[in-house]
């Protein structure tokens, strides 16, 4: 059974770079049925505060899959971030990225015989993605970091159960100093 997903291109280059990734994805027989939404740039200047209309939201939470491009956000409009406000409404907390050396493909990594596997595995909805900035004065702004004892323990948690859900020989941790001071295991 072919799975559907919710497909909104993005902004700027994100049309041409999903085009020519789902182009690939066919090429390689990924078996996916693409809804195609809006969100973005475009949606917000027609009016939309979130960046999505009311049936694009729909379609990503009926679907529970979103594949999107580089999008943006009009400046000076008082917006929050397309990209915050999704991450927030879905709760997608990690930002799981995979780096593998492809058989075959010569990079200066493999060329020195260094083998690339690497997830990088980073928080997605704390830290200054609560969007408390001021401007102080015209060549200064202050930004607010925010982050809590459960979302600090969240998102390690997430991360070593992806190592050992993934068969990974190691993992190391990286953590933000109020997470040692406060939030120890």
């Amino acid at each position: 059974m072919r799975k559907s997903i919710a497909v909104a291109k993005g902004d700027g280059i994100g049309p041409e770079i999903m085009d020519v990734v789902i182009n690939i994805f066919n090429k390689v027989g990924v078996s996916l049925d693409y809804q195609f939404i809006e969100m973005g740039k475009d949606v917000f200047l027609a009016g939309h505060k979130m960046g999505m209309t009311s049936a694009a939201k729909e379609t990503v939470e009926n679907l529970g899959t979103l594949f999107k491009g580089p999008m943006e956000t009009p400046k000076g409009g008082g917006n929050r971030s397309i990209n915050v406000t999704a991450r927030k409404m879905w709760a997608t907390y990690a930002n799981c990225r995979r780096f593998k050396a492809l058989p075959g493909v010569d990079t200066i990594f493999s060329k020195a015989g260094v083998p690339i596997d690497l997830t990088i595995i980073r928080e997605n909805l704390e830290d200054t993605y609560g969007g408390v900035e001021h401007l102080l004065t015209n060549d200064l702004a202050i930004s607010r970091k925010f982050t809590s004892g459960p979302g600090s323990y969240q998102i390690a948690k997430y991360a070593f159960e992806y190592a050992k859900n993934n068969n990974l020989n190691s993992a190391s941790e990286t953590v933000q100093s109020f997470f040692i001071l406060l939030f120890r295991f």
